[in-house]
């Protein structure tokens, strides 16, 4: 966070190999979070370049009340949701509801458990997971890609979509049961002997 400051205060100042050095830093980490809410790499280019340039445009907005990383991702974030909400509306869901359960119990189905650890991490395993997290609805894809590929805590990823932290677990929620869901059909398949 203090080189960030340090960084921030230099491009404030005029000097924009400081805000180069922002943009070396993070543009890898916004790219990829970028190209999963959109699933299309040229318009995640595309995106980067307005996360980059919104952030230098109101960078002397930046407080310091969340850490910088929090606030580009909000910025790359709402991009992304602008973008989608405006020419694919139909991928943007807006279903805040919060479950009264627990939302952060997990119970695995008894396939899934059973499933070799060594097909789950396999580059199979892994590409899996990857077209299932894809095909969430943005709404959920966004969560579980701040919150377990990004690795963002509850807090952060709240700050970054401007959703309650129980709205936010509730999606994170929700997510991770289509997905489980999609791995556990997917392995169940994957193990069933086939029909000749």
């Amino acid at each position: 966070m203090e080189d960030d400051l340090q960084l921030i205060k230099g491009t404030l100042g005029g000097d924009f190999r400081a805000f180069e050095n922002i943009v070396e830093k993070y543009q890898g980490k916004i790219f990829r979070h970028l190209r999963k809410m959109v699933n299309d790499p040229s318009l995640a280019e595309d995106l980067l370049q307005d996360t980059f340039l919104n952030a230098y445009r109101g960078l002397n907005s930046f407080s310091g009340a969340s850490s910088f990383s929090t606030w580009l991702f909000r910025i790359a974030t709402n991009s992304a949701l602008m973008y989608l909400r405006k020419e694919r509306p139909e991928t943007v869901e807006y279903d805040d509801k919060v479950l009264t359960d627990s939302v952060d119990v997990l119970t695995p189905s008894p396939a899934f458990v059973s499933t070799p650890l060594e097909i789950l991490l396999s580059l199979e395993g892994k590409a899996k997971i990857e077209e299932a997290i894809d095909q969430l609805p943005l709404i959920y894809r966004s969560v579980v890609i701040l919150r377990d590929v990004e690795g963002f805590s509850l807090e952060e990823v709240a700050n970054i979509l401007g959703a309650s932290i129980p709205a936010i677990k509730s999606r994170l929620h929700r997510a991770r049961n289509i997905v489980r869901e999609t791995l556990t059909s997917y392995y169940m398949e994957k193990g069933s002997p086939r029909k000749s």
